[in-house]
């Protein structure tokens, strides 16, 4: 079944119609379209779900969650860094979590995108 699902994925990802690079203009249309991509790609829910805790002693259960959420937000992230542009992927790549990113993103592109409207 993953093996199946992965296919899906990826003819799912060859088949998307090729998001636009962000290049520091017209954001929230950009973040529009990079949530929609997201949530398609079934990533979107590390941006609002914070990774789930270690503990000791762990049951195998929980570590598979947290493996799979991890998973996830490397996807999330490099989708993200993906549709910037060459500068931009530069500044941004070293944030630790798409959250992160996101967050930093909308806080600095979301104020320039007020500001010329």
């Amino acid at each position: 079944m993953a093996a199946a699902q992965s296919g899906t994925l990826r003819e799912l990802a060859s088949n998307f119609v090729k998001l636009d690079r962000f290049e520091a203009g017209n954001f929230r249309r950009w973040q529009k379209k990079m949530h929609f991509l997201l949530s398609t790609l079934n990533v979107v829910h590390v941006l609002t779900t914070p990774r789930p805790k270690e503990s000791e002693p762990e049951p195998i259960a929980a570590t598979r969650e947290r493996q799979k959420w991890d998973n996830a937000d490397y996807m999330c992230k490099g989708h993200i860094l993906n549709g910037l542009f060459d500068g931009l992927f530069d500044a941004y790549q070293n944030e630790a979590t798409a959250k992160q990113l996101w967050d930093v993103l909308e806080a600095r592109y979301m104020q320039e995108d007020v500001i010329k409207n």
